[in-house]
């Protein structure tokens, strides 16, 4: 009996690596929402802002660009037409991008004579649970964006490229290097200049960039020099130190986390046999990596997760690698097919162990503590009370109430003093009505605010929200 078209269909390996990427997604995204991290809270209350009329702003009437994301913002600010829920349509988009994201990889690989390698990339892509700790932000939706362009650029498709590079850019300001590398490799193989696709890309990013300069004055976010202030402050790790630790942490989690590391040499052997093009997409990597170390950009969660589709293809050529030397050693056909499941198992497995174990904890045990004192705030405060912290997310997204950033990311005067090792300075100069700070305090960044014998005289702690350390927070009120 000859096999039926839904079976023929599912015996191409596209469509295995499709139909295992449709399974594992939504699970995933159940499971990523969980998460529940500070800093998207952020670009959840600019969509929210402009939805309601208040402008795309974080607190009404200051014209400040203080999220990475302006695109995504605007989209959700859209979703927001139908729903509030803002956490959670903001995973479904992050859904959406993760399955997109590791159908893309397989694409790219498979066009480069690496399909193997392409699907089981894919699929620990799917299941990292550093791309899990970056739900919520824009970040899985750009790298859909970016890996649809470099597919659309390795298909001779350079209008759709130079569509999705600008969508990309702006989704993330990131989106720069990869459109600067593909655009130079079509001049390259071209001999010409793309005067279509630069025009194409010229009109998104030229339009948002004139748009920003008149509103906010400069089209780049406040955060980018917010973060490099961050940096040259010294009281954040650095970015090189925190890809070092957090890879400490994770083998902590699990000894299998050893396996990637053979997976990657070995995948950097097999690097030499590849289609030589696969290095146009591995060098936007090694760049982001050195212009961030560069910058001085402190260690965050989601930096790393922007990694990790990278590391992921590297692995699952380092997979491929490791099967052809078993195979020229023992060529057994019975478990050939078998054996790449078999020698990606501890890869799987590792990423499961640190999925499990995270979970344990979500929400994060700063969510419930922050939702708490931005919800006490709206309901105890009047609507104009300004208040003073240092994570602004959660607690300014659920407060709604005017927010002084000790950290600057959307009070751009407060970075150079936060550089030169004053975190004190918005609170002592803005003078809000209520600051918030962490118990006990975090000793580099609020402990000089506590100890100032002028705040110990001007305000006093009105309220205690419990939570687990290093979250739990005490509410000063301005006395004088």
């Amino acid at each position: 009996m000859e096999p039926s078209g839904f079976q023929r269909l599912l015996s191409r390996p596209e469509m295995r690596v499709l139909m295992l990427v449709l399974l594992l997604t939504p699970p995933a995204v159940v499971s990523y929402h969980q998460v529940q991290t500070d800093d998207p809270y952020i670009t959840y209350r600019y969509a929210r802002n402009l939805i309601e009329g208040r402008g795309f702003v974080y607190n009404a009437g200051e014209q400040v660009l203080g999220t990475t994301a302006p695109l995504y913002a605007l989209v959700l600010a859209l979703g927001g037409g139908m729903t509030n829920n803002y956490p959670l349509l903001s995973s479904i988009l992050s859904g959406i991008g993760l399955a997109a994201l590791s159908l893309l990889i397989y694409r790219i690989l498979a066009l480069l004579r690496e399909a193997l390698a392409g699907g089981i990339a894919a699929v620990l892509v799917v299941l990292n649970p550093l791309m899990g700790d970056a739900f919520g932000f824009e970040l899985n939706c750009f790298l859909a964006l970016i890996f649809g362009a470099y597919l659309a650029h390795l298909s001779g498709r350079p209008h759709l490229a130079a569509l999705l590079l600008g969508l990309g850019t702006l989704t993330r300001g990131d989106g720069l290097v990869p459109a600067g590398l593909i655009f130079l490799s079509a001049l390259w193989t071209q001999r010409r200049f793309p005067r279509g696709p630069a025009l194409i890309y010229g009109a998104l990013v030229g339009s948002w960039s004139a748009y920003a300069i008149w509103t906010f004055g400069s089209p780049f976010p406040n955060t980018l020099a917010a973060k490099q202030f961050m940096g040259e402050s010294g009281l954040w790790r650095p970015y090189w130190y925190g890809a070092l630790r957090m890879a400490y942490l994770y083998l902590q989690q699990s000894p299998l986390y050893l396996f990637f590391g053979v997976a990657a040499v070995l995948g950097c052997v097999r690097l030499r046999q590849v289609d030589r093009r696969i290095w146009l997409l591995l060098g936007w990597a090694g760049l982001i990596f050195a212009a961030y170390s560069a910058m001085g950009i402190p260690a965050a969660a989601n930096y790393f997760a922007a990694l990790m589709p990278f590391l992921m293809i590297v692995c699952g050529l380092g997979v491929v690698q490791l099967q052809q030397t078993l195979l020229n050693r023992w060529p057994a056909r019975r478990w050939k097919g078998l054996l790449p499941l078999f020698l990606a198992a501890p890869l799987l497995a590792a990423s499961l162990t640190s999925t499990a174990k995270r979970l344990q904890t979500h929400p994060e045990p700063r969510y419930w503590t922050y939702r708490e004192t931005g919800e006490w705030l709206a309901a105890e405060t009047p609507a104009g009370t300004a208040v003073g912290l240092a994570e602004i997310g959660i607690v300014g997204y659920f407060s709604e109430r005017p927010i002084v950033d000790i950290c600057g990311l959307v009070s751009p005067a407060v970075g150079t003093h936060l550089a030169a090792g004053d975190p004190s300075w918005p609170i002592r100069t803005y003078r809000p009505d209520y600051v918030l700070l962490h118990d006990p305090v975090w000793p580099a960044l609020e402990g000089p605010i506590a100890a100032a014998s002028w705040f110990q005289q001007d305000y006093a702690p009105v309220r205690k929200f419990a939570g687990e350390e290093p979250y739990r927070l005490v509410l000063y009120q301005k006395i004088r």
